[in-house]
């Protein structure tokens, strides 16, 4: 296994994160650097310790899953949609120019195209792992306050969409049962919370 080659491309990523190239559409410099370096601290970097603890786990192939995790959503520091569609391509791109192989390009790439679980279902174990633990990432609290700092949606539409999205990460999303149970006292817990009732 290329480890330290991996660490390195982690480090590039993250420092991507920590200094953006580009100001997120109408923020101001400051509000995009706090904004991605949350993002790295509160959903990337979940996604690339639950993916190697499930690479580990169900015997996957790690080199793979620990790329992808770190890819997945590199499409979001350009503000480029569909992520999955672009992020893929990008991170193809990115893993020939680093010299990776072409082989675990091509898993990479696949891996980032099915990580949302829309258009492109996960297949293959590698996919099915970084799309479960993308959305185990998002039953950790801070995820939800993070998004409610940055959205332009109105609080009803905010709630409403947050609750879908519990719904779905939980029940389409997560494709293990050790890892479902591992996130079921939050998606309850976040459920109550964006449920409120007086």
């Amino acid at each position: 296994m290329s480890q330290q080659k991996i660490e390195k491309l982690e480090e590039e990523i993250k420092d991507l994160h920590y200094n953006p190239q580009i100001a997120k559409h109408s923020f101001s410099d400051q509000d995009t650097k706090e904004f991605y370096n949350n993002f790295w601290n509160i959903h990337i970097k979940p996604v690339i310790e639950y993916s190697k603890q499930m690479a580990e786990k169900y015997n996957a192939d790690k080199e793979a899953v620990w790329l992808g995790a770190i890819l997945h959503d590199i499409a979001r520091l350009t503000d480029e949609e569909p992520h999955d569609e672009v992020g893929s391509e990008k991170a193809y791109k990115i893993l020939m120019d680093k010299g990776f192989d072409k082989e675990l390009a091509e898993k990479v790439k696949g891996i980032i195209l099915t990580h949302r679980c829309r258009k492109y279902p996960p297949e293959t174990m590698e996919q099915k792992i970084v799309a479960s633990a993308d959305a185990m990432a998002h039953f950790l609290p801070p995820f939800y306050l993070w998004i409610g700092k940055y959205t332009s949606k109105n609080f009803e539409e905010m709630i409403a969409g947050n609750l879908r999205k519990i719904e779905r990460d939980y029940n389409e999303k997560i494709f293990f049962e050790d890892e479902k149970k591992m996130v079921e006292e939050q998606y309850k817990m976040l459920k109550n919370w964006l449920t409120y009732k007086i």
